[in-house]
């Protein structure tokens, strides 16, 4: 027998889970949420697997894979998505990156829903109040550097500096989307979570989205039909259901429903990084700290700054630093990521198969601007004069990476992305405003695939406002058509 349900959401990682929990708020309306990866149930129940609630490091058991040429993760499969195996960082864009949104979005109507996304996902000021060596010492040297110690991450008025990024990390347990919104929701009757359910394709009614079929041939019937599979999936389920390039389309012999540009203008955030070998001094001071305050949070801090190339009174470089454990016992390893926050959109994403298992295609396009390799060397130099400042000269040896390689050769050879992709299904390409997808009716796209640019901050606790906005106008109308 076919189920049919008010509002079908197709995606549990971090938008789904605010969909389907905000949805079904209202007791005359049912919700289906659909999940490809496990349903561990509510933290109560205590089947989640302990990498997965650990916020000191970054698990990928749960991993989808990687589609491009780059071998980078494309996410986690399982409810909570990349919420459920992320660093935590609940950092902001800065009002200006809001305001390129255009009409009905902006700084002044995003701004409520980052504030009711941080709360329920219980953001606290940081990870940690008891930091590593390696990244006290990282404070110290960039305050020398003339790096203020920021009291707020995300001040607007304070462009630049260095501080704890503000993490939803509960005594150090990852509190995910799913922990966060579907565990005081699961009660619902009108809520029906769904884990291992792979989603194929919408079914039509014409160019009204009718339903969606799963991968093992279920069809559930929809009145509106929500997409939030994220910026690789969704556009990927667009594809298979008939909506995309049109030239793509025919090419995987798909019936196109309506040719827009699905997968044209991946996003995200490209850098590299250097490494470190440490000294004997940081190698001691973490194994005290460690003997002391338990297992290390492995990241722990952002610093901002500006390239040459940075428009002023903003930033355009992000350091991510990070420590773990090496091999052996009392070792450890030194790091920083150095991640150019406003490149410029190159990318794509292409199906090229329309079995639901097969990963599409990623393509990153990063570097498509001479600029762009200045601005991350220039990030490189700061690393340097960063590991040559006291105290941290005393934690690090030799330079590990990238050593005596030209530094624009090694930014060429070693980019990678920072694990935000966005922009796939963009508002104003694909979707109008509200995330109704262009030229059909009863489909919206809620995820980081709607951004049409991409905030100077990790994506995260954007995704989750843009969802917590989205559920509001999925909710309130009855007519979710665009006629394009």
């Amino acid at each position: 027998m076919t189920q049919r349900f008010d509002i079908v959401v197709v995606g549990g990682g971090t938008a789904g889970c605010i969909l389907a929990a905000r949805l079904s708020e209202d007791s005359g309306r049912t919700v289906c949420l659909l999940e490809a990866g496990p349903d561990y149930g509510p933290l109560a129940g205590g089947r989640w697997p302990a990498e997965m609630l650990d916020a000191r490091a970054m698990p990928f058991t749960h991993d989808w894979g990687s589609g491009g040429e780059d071998g980078r993760s494309l996410g986690a499969r399982i409810l909570g998505g990349s919420s459920a195996h992320n660093a935590c960082a609940m950092l902001a864009g800065t009002p200006a990156d809001y305001d390129e949104w255009g009409p009905g979005w902006g700084w002044e109507t995003i701004a409520p829903y980052l504030a009711r996304a941080r709360a329920a996902l219980r953001t606290q000021r940081a990870n940690t109040d008891r930091p590593a060596p390696f990244h006290a010492a990282v404070v110290e040297a960039a305050q020398a550097l003339g790096l203020p110690l920021l009291a707020d991450a995300d001040d607007p008025a304070s462009p630049v500096g260095v501080a704890p990024f503000p993490a939803n990390a509960v005594d150090g347990v990852r509190w995910n989307a799913a922990l966060a919104y579907l565990d005081p929701a699961r009660a619902r009757p009108n809520l029906s979570v769904r884990g291992g359910t792979l989603v194929d394709r919408v079914l039509w009614n014409g160019t009204r989205a009718a339903g969606v079929a799963t991968a093992g041939g279920e069809r559930l019937q929809a009145g509106t039909v929500v997409l939030a599979a994220g910026a690789y999936f969704t556009p990927a389920l667009l594809v298979r259901s008939g909506v995309g390039p049109a030239a793509q389309l025919a090419a995987l012999g798909v019936r196109a429903v309506a040719d827009l540009p699905v997968g044209e203008q991946l996003l995200d955030h490209c850098g590299t990084g250097v490494a470190w070998e440490p000294t004997e001094a940081l190698h001691d001071a973490t194994a005290a700290h460690e003997d002391e305050h338990g297992p290390l949070f492995q990241p722990h801090l952002v610093l901002k700054a500006a390239s040459s190339l940075c428009e002023p009174g903003s930033f355009d470089l992000h350091f991510l630093t990070w420590t773990n454990r090496a091999g052996s016992p009392g070792r450890y390893e030194a790091s920083c990521g150095v991640f150019h926050v406003k490149p410029r959109p190159a990318g794509r994403v292409r199906v090229t198969s329309l079995d639901p298992e097969a990963l599409p295609r990623v393509e990153r396009g990063f570097l498509a601007e001479p600029g762009e390799v200045t601005t991350l060397v220039e990030g490189l130099e700061l690393a340097r004069r960063l590991a040559a400042t006291a105290p941290l000269d005393r934690l690090l040896g030799r330079e590990l990476r990238p050593g005596d390689v030209d530094p624009a050769g090694y930014v060429r050879s070693t980019v990678r992305n920072y694990f935000h992709p966005a922009g796939t299904c963009a508002i104003g390409r694909v979707v109008d405003p509200l995330g109704r997808v262009l030229g059909v009716e009863h489909l919206v796209v809620a995820d980081a695939s709607v951004l049409p640019t991409l905030p100077r901050a990790n994506t995260n606790l954007t995704v989750a406002a843009v969802a917590e906005r989205l559920a509001e106008t999925v909710a309130a109308g009855g007519d979710v058509s665009t006629g394009r």
